[in-house]
């Protein structure tokens, strides 16, 4: 649902700059958890109704879900997500149906109700133009986690600060983060992203546990000794040395 292509280049430019800078004690951040949780495969077919108490942003500046005022998290393709922020507003009620995973709340609306209309997840007759790059900037943010967000398949791909930023880490770091992700952690990052009417959303290219404390979320790799050339095998008449090759002698009869 996020166009994070878009990001690469930002992001790069980020990560290389904070590798080059000293790095901070490794105590820092927690040590991550033993393993990365199993993905979840019991997604359902389900409904829910709420009373929305804030949009979702992802750093490309797209309404990408929202959050009713029970938690559930509602998200939805960016183009429905523009449709549906037109039209609704905090404090609206809304139904929303798709697929609930597990028992997360979580559910990846392909149909919502607000207001008497109903939009629909369709897909464009022909491929749209590409978007614009958006105006990204870098962006610090530091507070107490709210809850976690959850991506598509119910992976945590970031969480909701309580000073209301929007943080969105790549699914593998915030594995290794883990408790950085849970409710009421302590929680400061880097990163680039867009402030909007709906919400400041940050794509995280560092974090840790105060400002100051952050750490890369991952590192390009590093250059390293190349690995010896295989020799070259031998053409006929030149010796290994590089001189030709002493000619055998011919036979007489």
């Amino acid at each position: 649902m996020n166009r994070f292509p878009l990001l690469g280049c930002a992001l790069a430019l980020a990560i290389g700059s904070a590798v080059a800078q000293d790095r901070p004690s490794p105590s820092a951040i927690p040590p991550p958890p033993p393993a990365p949780p199993a993905p979840l495969a019991d997604a359902h077919r389900t409904q829910v109704t709420g009373t929305v108490a804030r949009f979702l942003v992802n750093p490309n500046g797209d309404v990408d879900g929202v959050l009713l005022d029970d938690h559930t998290q509602v998200g939805m393709p960016p183009t429905m997500g523009a449709a549906l922020a037109g039209k609704l507003h905090r404090g609206d009620r809304l139904t929303a149906r798709g697929f609930r995973v597990g028992d997360l709340p979580l559910l990846q609306a392909d149909s919502i109700t607000a207001g008497g209309t109903e939009l629909t997840d369709t897909p464009p007759a022909a491929p749209p133009a590409p978007p614009a790059a958006p105006a990204l900037q870098p962006m610090e943010a530091h507070g107490l986690v709210q809850q976690p967000l959850y991506g598509p398949r119910g992976d945590v791909a970031g969480v909701l600060l309580d000073e209301g930023s929007i943080l969105r880490v790549p699914p593998p770091a915030a594995v290794r983060a883990g408790a950085l992700m849970q409710p009421h952690a302590r929680i400061a990052v880097k990163g680039f992203g867009v402030n909007t009417p709906y919400g400041r959303s940050i794509q995280v290219t560092a974090l840790g546990t105060t400002p100051g404390s952050e750490q890369p979320v991952a590192a390009p790799p590093q250059p390293g000794p190349m690995a010896p050339r295989p020799p070259t095998p031998p053409q006929p008449g030149v010796a290994l040395g590089g001189a030709p090759a002493p000619t055998p002698p011919v036979p007489t009869p």
